[in-house]
């Protein structure tokens, strides 16, 4: 331990990084964290084509829905299960395992749409593969960069994690617009297939580490899966923590993902570019949010948690009603730091305060609220807005999550400011018992 420090310490030095991000002198976070990256763009560049060729395929709101609930729901039905695995097995080679898989799936697409081929039921059923390999591959992940750092670390390793993810969605709908203008849909496609590498390679690269303690040899899938449950049920600001991420994904990211090709086309009656510009400027905002996580750390949590429940539906408000794209591409921007800069700090704290041994299916919990409730929410938002018009839709989800989100924060295991110095002590007890 001592010598890895000195290691670290004079990697520091030599890159002369300020504390805040000093876990870059981390060897093989920098490596996993840097192949992330890269391959984060991909995926974003992706997320552009996908949503156009979906309404090219079939102009309605609700096929962008469908899509969303087709990768969803086989991601639902085994994250719970890749969080135990997560727990128990090696996490390297989990990742390599979905990373392929996933490399593979968007480079079928690509083909596929390359040569006129695709046709909407072909994509139902790729989603639904990546929706398998997702299930595993996110509380793989999420439990694995911890372990690559000092428990004092931690939040720096959300914090950078959560500001690449972000940072990410300004780059590649950059990209995107301009790749697809010139060279059509399956560009995306096959960039991101590519970008794949760069995670492959960098768990190459990192060494393999030891299982930590997890559900203990011989225990059953449905076992460790129990133990998880009673873990996260008998924490209350770990709940109201999941709740909230839900209520963000339920009734704001909607808006800023999934049905944000249909607000370019329907709404500001835009194509592409603007589209590329609505996302970049999400991506944007959502990258100053997670980087309050490095600037702030530890300061005024709760009113960065309140900040967010009364900004991201007030800008939806504003997106609801305007018709100028500037304006749009501003407010997104804003939505989205207010989105980001709350969950971020979420999951840091969920992060920091989860023994090793339940990380994996505590993650799991938080990928099923992240990821699990916002393609069905996609949809119900869809067919809403083939009703009454996306407008409408998104100022009554704006007044929903504003009640419910101050409930929450005022009611549930005695209010936020509560829920924060119970994880704050939790996370103590985890730093002295080494993660």
């Amino acid at each position: 331990m001592a010598t890895s420090t000195i290691a670290a310490a004079d990697v520091r030095a030599r890159l002369r990084l300020p504390d805040s991000i000093s876990v870059l002198a981390e060897r093989d976070f920098r490596v996993i964290w840097t192949g992330s990256a890269i391959s984060l763009v991909g995926t974003w560049m992706q997320v552009i084509a996908q949503g156009l060729v979906v309404l090219s395929l079939w102009n309605s709101a609700l096929a962008l829905g469908i899509v969303n609930v087709a990768q969803s729901l086989p991601t639902l039905a085994v994250m719970l299960f890749g969080g135990v695995l997560a727990d128990r097995a090696d996490k390297r080679l989990i990742l390599l395992v979905t990373q392929t898989i996933m490399a593979l799936l968007a480079f079928a697409v690509g083909v596929l749409v390359l040569t006129g081929a695709v046709q909407f039921w072909m994509l139902l059923v790729i989603a639904a593969g990546l929706g398998v390999a997702f299930g595993y591959d996110m509380p793989a992940y999420q439990a694995l960069l911890p372990e690559l750092v000092e428990p004092e670390k931690i939040g720096q390793v959300v914090a950078l994690n959560s500001s690449t993810f972000h940072g990410s969605r300004m780059i590649g709908p950059a990209i995107a617009g301009a790749a697809i203008a010139a060279f059509g849909f399956s560009v995306a496609y096959f960039l991101n297939a590519a970008s794949f590498l760069a995670v492959i390679v960098s768990l190459l690269i990192i060494r393999s580490r030891p299982r930590r303690d997890g559900p203990a040899a011989g225990t059953s899938a449905i076992d460790g899966l129990k133990e998880g449950l009673r873990h996260a049920a008998g924490r209350p600001n770990l709940r109201v923590m999941l709740l909230i991420t839900a209520l963000n994904t339920t009734f704001v990211f909607p808006s800023l993902a999934v049905l944000m090709p249909l607000y370019a086309k329907d709404v500001l009656h835009e194509g592409a570019s603007v589209l590329g510009l609505l996302m970049a400027a999400a991506g944007v905002g959502s990258m100053i949010g997670a980087l309050m996580l490095i600037w702030w750390a530890d300061r005024l949590r709760e009113a960065r948690i309140w900040f967010g429940a009364v900004a991201a539906p007030s800008g939806l408000v504003l997106l609801a009603v305007t018709r100028e794209p500037a304006i749009a591409i501003a407010v997104s921007g804003l939505v989205s730091f207010a989105f980001s800069s709350q969950l971020g700090l979420i999951t840091q704290m969920i992060q920091e305060s989860t023994p090793s041994q339940f990380r994996g299916r505590v993650m799991s919990l938080f990928g099923i609220t992240f990821n699990g409730t916002m393609p069905f929410a996609g949809l119900a938002t869809a067919a809403l807005a083939v009703a009454f018009g996306l407008p409408a839709v998104m100022v009554v989800a704006a007044v929903c999550y504003a009640a419910l989100a101050a409930w929450l924060l005022v009611f549930a295991a005695g209010g936020i400011g509560a829920v924060v110095r119970a994880s704050t002590a939790e996370y103590e007890l985890v730093a002295v018992g080494g993660g």
